[in-house]
């Protein structure tokens, strides 16, 4: 599997892109219109969902959560709009809030503050999402402004809209439970719980659901958190031109859950696909 790797790697080379510089076109391809439509399967004037988030969310660079949630979701009349945008924080999330707004939805859930831990991790990881145009302020990002942020994203969304909101929690930070990434993947994830019970809004335990797998099944992951800048690149690679399956990266780097430390492979969006449907569905009646 090395060897055809590399030849797609040196054809991209030669063809003046680049195997960094094809990933990061990959990495912001925009979604075709945004939010994306709604399943057409739902029936017409029914009631509409936004997935607001991340890349976890947008569903090119993991496993699309969102898509089987449409197909689970339209028998009942519910229309779901995919809102995920990759390598979003909190605060772009919240600069593109008159979209999600604009789509009247009646369920808003947002996955979001995986790029809000990883842009404190290292000084490179911080730069980059400055030159992608995510961190606008001088302000480094910490764990006081994405509670801000997040404040701010469940009030507006209350106060503009009569959506019934719910926000989950994050979703491992690499299979090493130990990192210092997963100990702060926590604290973020405490400061999201705190958020919905403030704010009145659902709380969703995407982590607890996940942490609780993995310490009953323990995987041996072999690549370091250290690696992921690398490891987002691999994974595209080995996805889009030699067409390996996100579970299949998963489990060739050793996880039960993740392609390269911060994307899901299908197990981890199947999980996400029933919190949501069960909140959906139970708060709809």
């Amino acid at each position: 599997m090395v060897f055809p790797l590399l030849l797609s790697l040196a054809a991209l080379a030669a063809a003046g892109l680049g195997a960094n510089a094809w990933a990061e076109r990959r990495l912001m391809r925009p979604s075709p219109r945004y939010p994306r439509p709604p399943n057409p399967a739902a029936a017409p004037g029914g009631l509409r969902l936004v997935c607001a988030g991340d890349s976890l969310t947008h569903g090119n660079l993991s496993a699309d959560y969102v898509a089987p949630l449409a197909v689970r979701l339209a028998p009942r009349g519910l229309a779901v709009f995919n809102a995920g945008i990759n390598a979003d924080l909190a605060e772009t999330l919240l600069a593109r809030l008159d979209d999600i707004i604009a789509a009247r939805p009646d369920f808003v859930t947002v996955l979001l503050g995986s790029n809000d831990v990883n842009a404190t991790m290292r000084p490179a990881d911080l730069r980059q999402y400055r030159r992608l145009g995510k961190l606008r302020g001088p302000e480094p990002p910490s764990a006081a402004t994405f509670e801000t942020n997040l404040t701010a994203i469940v009030r507006r969304l209350r106060a503009e809209t009569t959506a019934r909101v719910a926000l989950l929690s994050l979703p491992p930070m690499s299979e090493d439970l130990a990192h210092v990434a997963n100990q702060r993947a926590d604290r973020y994830s405490q400061i999201i719980r705190d958020v919905a019970q403030a704010e009145g809004v659902a709380y969703l335990p995407l982590r607890e659901r996940l942490l609780a797998e993995l310490r009953r099944h323990p995987g041996r992951p072999r690549i370091r958190f250290e690696q992921t800048t690398r490891l987002v690149r691999l994974a595209l690679l080995r996805h889009y031109l030699l067409r390996q399956s996100w579970d299949q990266i998963a489990a060739a780097n050793g996880c039960h859950f993740l392609t390269d430390n911060l994307h899901l492979n299908t197990p981890a969006a199947a999980i996400i696909e029933q919190l949501m449907s069960e909140w959906v569905t139970g708060e709809a009646g």
